[in-house]
């Protein structure tokens, strides 16, 4: 059989006429630009490529599927909305991938004259929608700083207009973008606040005027959120709800997860350089991409961040942090298996004390003990998670991590204040915490239709261990200090004592049941069970509680939704040891209704909600020594969000989150801790679209609190701030440029504190230049 080429030539040159010139050649010549056409077009017809796109709006596949092939795709704006396709993996053509992409979807594919696919509806015949430039297809769709799916809810892709509860989602642009240098300092823009109760104890996040320890990473139970460094993560998601299938079983407000980078078939290599304040040095390396021509791909993160010292005086911090991860797919199957490792060092935060009802304004400068008080950890963490598709409908998925954290503090700690007098000396206290935890979940999720019923089924089994060594200073050495002169004292130590230990054991069971009925009603349900063993120092706590939650949701347009939920909650409240008795477990139930609007370009979500939260034996951390814990008998909880996200306009990206908040409860000292009544947070960015200047831009971000009344040995006053950050950058294809100036009018701000005896005080105006190379 003839090849294709040598059946083109022949073919033009039968069309050419036997006559030579001007006129023959420029026949000629015509032939050759045809037979130039049409083998182009074979050949980008023939070509495969290696495709690993996860499940996600119809649009955004095809789009990915365009720039992963360079096959030119066109289609009318909002012909695939509301669609959703994928997975689509394996090895095929641009053709084969949009075809498996449309399958079932009620739309076909097509080609125009000039070889560029087009998608219609499959009763109708393809019409010339014009071309779409290369360039085109290989842009963004929407806006860097919205998300329209979640999958942190489930392991299916959810859209949010389907989702029974609040939910915000900080993208890795708007991560970028901010370039926080803290998860805590992120989390503000979805309505999280961080809260630091001891200057050795890693921070705790309040949601909604509770607090958790901990962060979910992959949806699993993570013991390194304080310590990993943010360019690791992908993506944040904040759950305001029950409703979420991460870290075992619900609690009084949702959760937090965060997605680790993760391996992918298309190369990406970029490294990124920052200089900053307090002589910042930080250096990213982040690699990813196939590995030969095999369906294995892998990802890499390295990073090192030291500085020269710190906003309260002490010596600077040292981080270094690595990921190492490698993945495996095929039509049906999808393996990632991946390692991290940090190091790090940090030194005393910044903090002060209250007296006579405020805040004590003390010398930023001016360490209270000695300039080398520092907290070291050290973190290893091992996982996997495994993906099979089982039919169209129906897949497995498992994820299982291993971890183990050190953490060592060696510190001078400001005495207490006692009878509204400032202290007058300072202990060397120190302590040693060894953490082991493994974790395994496993799923079993599909999809079925019955009568009117779409039904989204999820089994879930999840088991988790965890061990905690606590090793306290054999005796605290105290000295004479003034804080308000203070002098240089000698370097902590610290000398093991006392040691406590403690294990929980938690099997987590778990089903969940997604209806929607017709195009409008929603409803979903879902019912957990807990069955712990929590051997404490000074008590055992078992038991199996049963936690159930309820939603409904309305589309009142196809892109708008109202939702309400009702959820239970509970979470074990395991502390070293308690000076009376062991905390009982925290039991909760939340009420919510709101409103979530997606817009039809894909550009913008807003998002509001009304909330009410009850709970009983709430944990409260008091500041020293660690694991003295107290409980609050009821409290209760109240207030409105409101979010959005995505461009405004075109080249205008925002992210706002502001609450209204009210909080309720009292301790047994008589004291009701208190939640600011008003904050939020925005971050802003405008960039160039066009001209010489175009990719350059500035971005402003603002945020905020009311002040708030706290408890303490006398009650006082946090008062409130109103915090500027702004960066100027300029952004292009293979590199990127990026100035950031936080708190650039360098106020006095105080961070949430639960007690007069430390008080968080935020850095100071801090700089730092960014370069960034993609390659």
């Amino acid at each position: 059989m003839r090849s294709f080429k040598a059946f083109a030539c022949a073919a033009a040159q039968a069309c050419l006429p036997p006559r030579t010139g001007r006129t023959s050649r420029g026949v000629r010549l015509l032939g050759l630009a045809a037979l130039f056409a049409v083998q182009c077009a074979h050949a980008a017809s023939q070509d495969t490529w290696d495709f690993s796109i996860e499940r996600a709006p119809l649009e955004r596949v095809l789009m990915e599927i365009a720039r992963v092939s360079g096959q030119p795709m066109s289609f009318p704006s909002g012909l695939a909305k509301d669609l959703f396709a994928g997975p689509v993996r394996g090895t095929m053509s641009a053709q084969q991938a949009a075809e498996q992409a449309l399958k079932n979807s009620g739309l076909q594919l097509t080609t125009l004259t000039d070889n560029t696919l087009t998608i219609v509806d499959a009763p109708e015949a393809p019409r010339d929608i014009g071309t779409l430039p290369p360039a085109e297809v290989r842009a963004r769709m929407g806006s860097d700083f919205a998300a329209f799916t979640t999958g942190s809810i489930t392991h299916i892709e959810t859209p949010i207009t389907s989702v029974p509860h609040a939910v915000s989602t900080l993208t890795r642009e708007l991560l970028t973008s901010q370039n926080a240098p803290t998860m805590a300092d992120a989390l503000a823009l979805a309505g999280v606040s961080s809260m630091s109760l001891d200057p050795s104890a890693a921070p705790r996040y309040a949601t909604r005027g509770f607090m958790t320890g901990q962060i979910s990473v992959d949806g699993q139970p993570d013991k390194m959120a304080a310590v990993r460094p943010i360019e690791a993560v992908e993506d944040v998601s904040v759950i305001k709800g029950t409703l979420a299938d991460i870290g075992g079983a619900p609690t009084a407000v949702g959760g937090i997860n965060a997605n680790l980078r993760a391996p992918t078939a298309a190369p990406q290599r970029t490294v990124a350089v920052e200089i900053g304040s307090h002589a910042e040095r930080k250096a990213v390396v982040d690699l990813a991409g196939p590995i030969g021509s095999t369906d294995l791909s892998y990802r890499a993160v390295a990073l090192q961040d030291t500085t020269a010292n710190s906003d309260s005086g002490y010596a600077g911090r040292h981080k270094s942090y690595g990921l190492a991860a490698l993945g495996w797919h095929d039509a049906a199957t999808e393996v990632t298996v991946g390692l991290e490792s940090v190091t790090s060092r940090q030194p005393m935060p910044p903090a002060t004390f209250a007296l006579n009802g405020a805040p004590v304004r003390l010398a930023m400068q001016s360490p209270l003990g000695n300039a080398d008080d520092n907290v070291q950890s050290r973190a290893s963490r091992a996982y996997y998670k495994v993906s099979r598709n089982l039919s169209d409908d129906w897949s497995l998925h498992s994820r299982g991590t291993y971890e183990a954290l050190t953490e060592q503090s060696a510190l001078w700690h400001t005495a207490l204040v006692v009878n509204n007098m400032a202290p007058t000396s300072t202990l060397n206290f120190g302590d040693r915490s060894n953490n082991t935890s493994w974790a395994i979940s496993n799923e079993l999720t599909g999809s079925f239709a019955h009568g009117p019923f779409q039904h989204v089924l999820t089994f879930g089994w999840d088991e988790f261990q965890e061990r905690q060594d606590m090793v306290f200073a054999a005796t605290p050495f105290l000295i004479p200090q003034n804080p308000f002169a203070p002098v240089q004292l000698p370097p902590a130590t610290f000398v093991p004592g006392i040691q406590v230990s403690q294990s929980v054991r938690q099997s987590v069971f778990r089903v969940r049941d997604q209806a929607a009925i017709g195009e409008h009603w929603e409803l979903s349900g879902a019912l957990y069970v807990n069955n712990y063993i929590a051997k404490l120092p000074l008590a055992q706590l078992q038991g199996s509680p049963w936690t159930p939650s309820l939603g409904v949701l309305y589309k009142l347009t196809p892109h708008t939704a109202w939702f309400a939920d009702y959820s239970r909650g509970f979470r074990l409240n395991t502390s070293y040891f308690d000076p009376c008795q062991a905390l009982l477990p925290e039991r909760s139930r939340q009420l919510e209704t709101g409103l979530r609007w997606a817009d039809a370009n894909r550009a913008l979500t807003m998002q509001a909600a009304l909330y009410r939260i009850d709970a009983h034996h709430v944990r409260l951390v008091d500041v020293a020594p660690a694991g003295y814990d107290t409980q609050i008998a009821h409290q209760s909880s109240e207030g409105l969000e409101v979010s959005m996200q995505g461009a405004v306009t075109k080249g205008l990206d925002t992210s706002l989150w502001v609450a209204l908040s009210r909080v309720s409860g009292t301790l047994i000292t008589g004291y009701l801790p208190q939640a600011p009544f008003l904050s939020g947070a925005v971050w802003t960015t405008y960039t160039m679209q066009a001209g010489p200047l175009k990719g350059a831009g500035a971005g402003i971000g603002i945020t905020g609190q009311r002040g708030a009344p706290c408890y303490g040995d006398t009650p006082f006053r946090m008062p409130g701030f109103v915090r500027v950050d702004t960066s100027l950058f300029w952004h292009q294809k293979s590199w990127s440029v990026d100035l950031f100036a936080r708190n650039l009018f360098n106020i006095r701000a105080y961070g949430n504190a639960q007690s007069g005896n430390f008080i968080p005080v935020q850095p100071g105006r801090t700089l730092t230049l960014r370069v960034t190379h993609n390659f």
